[in-house]
């Protein structure tokens, strides 16, 4: 049960990272998807305040990261080898949300708006992923 959910969860990460890749991509590419992106970012910005949502949204995922991460220094002898290379693509993945929150704008990628909520989900999944094998290290040791 708990490889499945691992493997979901890890999956989910790598999906959300591509498809944040991607969407830059054939922005980059096509004008087509470019255009709709330039309509999507507008409506966005007249639907929400953005700047406020991206850094409470920053705040939260920093938070949990913290969390996690004196949760498994606190378990780190229980924890395997793979816990310790996921917690730190956990906190590399999470440096580069933070990166892209704070030094990228709107004006030099313009698939922003669809990206940063793509690495955003991946980080957390991440996060997720690595909260539960630490809450679960109890029972197995």
């Amino acid at each position: 049960m708990k490889k499945v959910l691992f493997g979901v969860l890890d999956l989910l990460a790598v999906v959300f990272l591509v498809g944040a890749y991607v969407i830059q991509y054939f922005t980059k590419r096509k004008l087509g998807m470019l255009r709709w992106v330039n309509h999507q970012r507008m409506k966005v910005q007249k639907a929400m305040p953005v700047d406020m949502l991206k850094y409470v949204a920053v705040i939260l995922v920093l938070i949990l990261v913290i969390l996690v991460v004196v949760g498994y220094m606190k378990k780190r002898t229980k924890l395997g080898k793979l816990d310790a290379v996921m917690a730190v693509v956990m906190i590399i993945v999470t440096v580069v949300y933070l990166g892209f929150t704070l030094f990228v704008n709107v004006e030099s990628i313009r698939s922003y708006y669809l990206v940063l909520p793509m690495i955003g989900a991946a980080s957390l999944m991440l996060v997720i992923r690595n909260s539960i094998a630490i809450w679960m290290c109890k029972d197995e040791k």
